[in-house]
């Protein structure tokens, strides 16, 4: 089993007016990591500052799940990559986290893993991506954000965005994780139709292949580090379902990240 020191996952989120998306970027930290939470900070940091500079956009106007429109042009995708790939050495050599390669995360899932699938299929998701996000983005964000928003106490000030969490702050962190996996799950069963009415039947089945198996293996990498960790009792229960659904699946790089 891969026991990772460190978790990144990112979330899309759409304000109510105008359709503008918004994320939540955060990540978790081991109390038995090498060094502290500062370290991939200080690594998102500098990330996000190549980010903005390289691609001329704010990181707070950028989203891997689904997939933003820069992830859908060759050009900006392949300097995407370069960057996320100086982001994953710098958790390896500076923090310690020498798993950061091989474990799940959306860069390592469409640059590395499943790099030649997105490709075959990356002109299918570019013609569907209007159209999932008119009709996908607002729903999902009342169905999920809205239960959220009612169960958030008043006077409670929201997360930060890129938030790093540490061992004393985990009930955060589970709550959001099952925001994150319930609203990839909506997203996915309204995205679905919309691909195979789109897109031709081959490509449409390849399209939701590819991002049934980002949702999933991203469950499973969760599931794994609560077994790990002994909090199997503490899963988000949106996160356990989409893990179950993954579960037989015969995949090298699924075998790779449930690996014991």
């Amino acid at each position: 089993m891969i026991v990772r020191s460190s978790l990144l996952f990112s979330v899309v989120f759409v304000l109510s007016v105008a359709h503008i998306r918004v994320k939540r970027d955060f990540m978790y930290v081991s109390a038995n990591n090498e060094t502290d939470p500062n370290c991939f900070q200080g690594c998102n940091t500098r990330w996000r500052d190549s980010f903005e500079y390289s691609l001329n956009m704010t990181v707070s106007d950028f989203y891997e799940f689904p997939l933003h429109p820069i992830l859908l042009d060759h050009s900006t995708y392949l300097l995407y990559c370069t960057l996320a790939e100086q982001k994953t050495k710098c958790y390896m050599n500076e923090c310690g986290d020498q798993s950061a390669d091989t474990v799940f995360s959306p860069s390592n899932f469409i640059c590395d893993f499943k790099r030649k699938l997105f490709t075959e299929v990356r002109q299918c998701l570019t013609e569907s991506e209007p159209i999932t996000f008119l009709k996908c983005d607002q729903a999902c964000h009342d169905k999920i954000l809205g239960k959220e928003e009612k169960t958030t106490p008043k006077g409670k000030t929201p997360e930060p965005e890129a938030s790093v969490y540490s061992s004393n702050q985990l009930s955060n962190y589970e709550k959001e994780l099952e925001t994150l996996c319930s609203f990839q799950s909506c997203y996915m069963q309204c995205m679905t139709p919309v691909l195979k009415e789109v897109c031709a039947p081959s490509l449409a089945s390849r399209a939701i292949d590819l991002l049934e198996s980002f949702v999933k293996w991203h469950a499973v990498d969760i599931y794994e580090w609560h077994v790990s960790s002994d909090r199997l009792a503490f899963l988000a229960p949106s996160c356990g379902l989409l893990a179950d659904k993954a579960g037989n699946s015969a995949d090298e790089i699924m075998q790779l990240i449930t690996k014991v």
